[in-house]
């Protein structure tokens, strides 16, 4: 079965090469790319207007033009007065990819895209700052949420194997309960299974996504795999704008 991939073709579109995506999926042996334009489903107001906008009609050409080149399979969402078609589409999709995320776009980033998107998106989102090397080391928020353990499998289904000769931090808030130790023993026993190099550090819950944040900057390009605390984290400019600054990505799930 393919594995299916959005993105948006307009949030940097002078830094959209689908070589970097097939590369970054090479080992995947079935995918399809979804684009689709942020200006069709975003409020007038909050678009950029005037005449410098690129021309969505040449960029949908010289992607298709690399898909073929590049034997892709790929389409795109079609224009809609609302955001419910992407949505939907993302409902069905394995996996959001946005890129790159810098300094200059990272405090725009939730402003950019439609009201709600990153609550609501129906799938995985993988936001990275270098798709050819987007990580070095792993980091596992495990906070007991359900939307955690969907982005870690969603993120071993896609980069579990390639990924075994990576460090990986499993970083913990304290467990209220015997299930939840339970619960935390067994996810240290699963990964070590597939990552020779496993460990774990405590964290508070207070201030969370503040502690990660600056936990991770000490890391040599991270992944931070996390679910739904990753909007506090988003929807924060300064604590956003110093992930940026320290690269490092992020794949997280709401479900």
């Amino acid at each position: 079965m393919k594995k299916q991939i959005l993105f948006p073709v307009d949030f940097q579109p002078s830094q959209v090469h689908l070589a970097d995506y097939v590369k970054l999926f090479a080992h995947i042996d079935k995918m399809s790319f979804t684009g689709f334009f942020l200006r069709d489903f975003v409020k007038q107001t909050k678009s950029k207007s005037g005449n410098n906008e690129p021309d969505k009609a040449a960029i949908q050409s010289l992607l298709e033009d690399e898909a073929k080149t590049l034997n892709l399979d790929m389409s795109f969402i079609k224009s809609q007065a609302n955001s419910n078609s992407l949505l939907n589409q993302s409902k069905f999709a394995d996996l959001a990819l946005i890129n790159p995320i810098t300094h200059e776009n990272i405090g725009q980033l939730v402003k950019t895209f439609p009201d709600h998107f990153f609550e609501e998106v129906g799938c995985p989102i993988f936001i990275s700052e270098d798709l050819l090397h987007p990580y070095e080391e792993i980091l596992v928020l495990f906070d007991y949420d359900q939307s955690g353990l969907a982005a870690l499998k969603s993120f071993l289904s896609f980069f579990g194997k390639q990924s075994s000769n990576k460090k990986v931090t499993i970083l913990t808030v304290s467990p209220d309960d015997a299930p939840e130790i339970h619960l935390e023993k067994y996810l240290v026993s699963y990964l070590q299974k597939m990552f020779s190099d496993v460990g774990i550090v405590p964290m508070s819950n207070r201030d969370l996504a503040s502690q990660l944040v600056s936990y991770a900057s000490k890391f040599n390009k991270p992944v931070l795999i996390m679910g739904r605390a990753a909007l506090h984290l988003l929807n924060d400019s300064e604590l956003a704008t110093k992930m940026a600054d320290h690269p490092m990505s992020i794949f997280y799930s709401n479900n």
